[in-house]
């Protein structure tokens, strides 16, 4: 079987670990910012059992290092799910604009030989871009066990304005005050799928979520009288990989 090649067998996890702390995008360190007009787009994925170990081999040692080559790719980020809903992988990817999603370099990344023969085990694929109207800090480097959490929602029409300016002057502000949040991004669809909004949370642990003041910051007033308002609400929280 050609999956089962020299190239594949030769590839150790300390190879995989070297070369992933030798990428550097692109932009260079010091551009690591998301501005407001940039894009994230997230990709959920399933595996078949038998073939992860060979799609986590190709996807770190090639198609990752790939991605980062190309000219307006900011950054990526792996990570797994953590509930027992929705898909196992999970993927982050920074981008200046849509337009590099379009260049014949980035769609080569995900055209080599090695890509096709694991494309053919990928399932229950789902991919959304959504535009950044909510920017911040790039962090390139976590504890172990640090999450992202996404969470996606549409608002009802008339009400979208309420739902920023929740989000932006007290929600935001209220969260970033507690130990263990690390940064908020969010983003609105530039597509005809998925929901309106992305928030995306990066937290140091899973256990940020559980404690008191998280959830002091997450549930006032203010909330509770827009919740009527916010359809399709979905939640998940996925752990970094590295």
């Amino acid at each position: 079987m050609k999956i089962l090649r020299s190239m594949s067998l030769l590839i150790g996890l300390s190879a995989v670990c070297l070369a992933s702390l030798m990428i550097t995008p692109s932009y260079g360190q010091e551009a690591l910012m998301l501005k407001e007009g940039n894009i994230i787009r997230i990709v959920r994925v399933d595996v078949g059992p038998k073939m992860e170990d060979e799609f986590i081999r190709w996807y770190n040692s090639e198609h990752e290092r790939l991605l980062l080559k190309v000219p307006g790719v900011i950054w990526t980020y792996r990570a797994v799910n953590l509930g027992d809903k929705g898909q196992k992988y999970f993927y982050v990817y920074l981008h200046e604009s849509m337009n590099v999603q379009k260049s014949e370099q980035y769609k080569a990344a995900s055209q080599t030989e090695w890509a096709k023969e694991v494309r053919a085990f990928l399932k229950n694929f789902e991919g959304i871009n959504y535009e950044v109207i909510v920017p911040g800090p790039v962090q390139t480097h976590f504890g172990k066990g640090a999450i992202i959490r996404t969470v996606q929602a549409n608002v009802e029409p008339g009400q979208e304005g309420s739902f920023n300016k929740w989000y932006n002057e007290e929600h935001i502000p209220l969260l970033k005050k507690v130990p263990g949040v690390l940064g908020i991004w969010r983003a609105k669809n530039v597509g005809d799928k998925g929901q309106q909004y992305l928030t995306v949370y990066f937290q140091e642990n899973i256990q940020v979520q559980g404690r008191e003041d998280y959830k002091k910051a997450s549930q006032t007033d203010w909330i509770k009288s827009l919740m009527p308002h916010i359809k399709d609400l979905f939640g998940m929280n996925f752990e970094i990989q590295f």
